[in-house]
């Protein structure tokens, strides 16, 4: 395994060097790739047993390595019970299939922290697309959430994040080869050994 971006919706060129992330299905018809698959918070509406279904027959297939994105969002999806009902049935997903999660957080990083002391989850949990200040950034470290970046990141937090911590994603971005470039920038660091560090980090989220 060779993933360097881990979080995308968009195809990579060469498959297997990104998580491309594909909701409840159905399963994009194309060799090699890597897969997570969750409920968007923006999805959930309450009636969601079909889309859970979905989600276990994904879970089981090999290529499906990751839950998510899953999560929480003030600005826009239904009333937060129902997200965190929706979030705590995919914890449970998770934890029975020893897959990890990808995290969808806008402004309640409160309830991730809450919920993450409250189930004592085994598998790790990853916020995509952080982009707030190193204070931040810390907190969450500290209550052991990873964090991937993107192109909007806080380039403090970039430059902050440990190396064993650091993941990069596109997102909805068309290149990772600018993004790579820009983080390589901002840490001082030659772009291979960037990318020797992130497949690195991400085969251990992913597979430890």
């Amino acid at each position: 395994m060779k993933i360097k971006d881990i979080h995308t919706h968009v195809l990579p060129q060469e498959p297997g060097t990104a998580l491309v992330c594909i909701g409840c299905g159905p399963m994009p018809k194309a060799q090699g790739h890597l897969f997570s698959a969750g409920l968007h918070p923006w999805d959930v509406t309450g009636h969601d047993q079909e889309a859970y279904d979905n989600l276990e027959k994904l879970l089981s297939l090999p290529n499906v390595l990751a839950v998510g994105e899953c999560g929480f969002d003030t600005l826009r999806g239904p009333s937060h019970e129902l997200q965190e009902q929706a979030f705590v049935r995919q914890y449970e997903l998770s934890e029975q299939f020893k897959k990890p999660m990808i995290l969808h957080v806008v402004r309640d990083f409160d309830t991730v922290i809450r919920l993450h002391k409250q189930l004592h989850p085994t598998m790790p949990w990853l916020i995509h697309g952080f982009r707030g200040a190193p204070q931040q950034m810390h907190q969450l470290h500290s209550q052991n959430l990873l964090l991937s970046l993107g192109p909007n990141c806080n380039p403090q937090s970039l430059h902050q994040l440990p190396p064993d911590k650091l993941f990069l994603e596109t997102d909805t971005h068309p290149s990772f080869a600018q993004i790579l470039n820009y983080a390589c920038t901002v840490r001082s660091i030659p772009p291979d050994d960037l990318e020797q560090q992130l497949v690195k980090n991400t085969t251990r989220f992913l597979l430890e």
